[in-house]
């Protein structure tokens, strides 16, 4: 039989990996759409290239930082909550 302190350490690992997984998956999404349009108008208007490439970076670095958030709930998840019991 599980204990209330062994229940709590599997739910918590169990949402920090779907909380880590939901997170890189959504990152993933954006990433690749704002590289495939950003590759996308430097084809149509390779004069723009040096702007369109800073502005593509930029939205890919803003974006990532939504796997960042998920691992730092996941760390917190697993070294905070999963070890106060």
């Amino acid at each position: 039989m599980l204990s209330g302190a062994d229940l709590l350490t599997i739910v918590c690992f169990t949402a920090a990996g779907i909380s880590t997984g939901l997170g890189a998956i959504g990152t993933a999404i954006g990433v690749g759409i704002i590289g495939g349009d950003g590759l996308q108008g430097i084809g149509e208007n390779p004069k723009m290239e040096g702007r369109l490439l800073q502005t593509m970076l930029i939205g890919m670095s803003i974006a990532s930082t939504t796997a960042i958030y998920a691992l730092v709930i996941s760390v917190l998840l697993i070294f905070v909550v999963g070890r106060g019991v």
